[in-house]
Parts: structure tokens; sequence; C-alpha cells
């Protein structure tokens, strides 16, 4: 409603009374124009933010996916030197017999 006052403020200023009541449909269509450009822009505004949106939430599953990687060979690793020391402590154990 706010844009359509703006509008109208910014039009009307230039006409004199009688034309004013004369060219109200001029008036509309301009109106009309202003807010069919505002709703492109608000258009591609939201289909700004959704790509922004689409890309930022890719990004954390791209480091969700790292993490679960970088923990599961944290596990391997600590798991291999775990049965590595189990090992190491059979082979000691056989040689003190």
């Amino acid at each position: 409603m706010l844009y359509i006052f703006l509008v109208i403020r910014a039009f009307v200023p230039k006409l004199n009374l009688d034309d004013t009541f004369e060219q109200k449909n001029e008036i509309a269509k301009a109106v009309e124009e202003e807010l069919e450009k505002a709703k492109l822009l608000t258009k591609y505004i939201a289909a700004a933010r959704l790509r922004m949106a689409a890309t930022e939430k890719a990004e954390a599953e791209k480091i969700l996916q790292i993490k679960r990687a970088e923990g599961e060979a944290e596990s391997k690793y600590l798991s291999g030197l775990g049965i590595a020391r189990q090992r190491q402590a059979i082979v000691d154990e056989t040689i003190q017999h």
C-alpha cells in the first residue's frame, strides 16, 4: 500500500488538480507498471536467496561428509593400533615363556 502511495505521490505533483482527475487512467497505469517492476524484483530476490540457500546447504553437506570420513578414518586407525598392540602383547608374552 505504501508503495502505491509513493508512486502516486511522485506522479501527481506534476499535474494540476483538473489534470489529475482527467489522467486517472494514466496514473493507474503508472501504478500498475511500478507494481509489476516491484513484483519482478521480489521474484528475482527470492530466486537469488534460494540459490544462496542451496549453495549453503550443499556446502554444509560437504562438510558433514568430510567430518564423517575423518571420523571413520580415525576410528580405523585406532582400531588398527589396538590390534597391533594386542599382537605385540602376544609376541612379548611368547618371548617371555
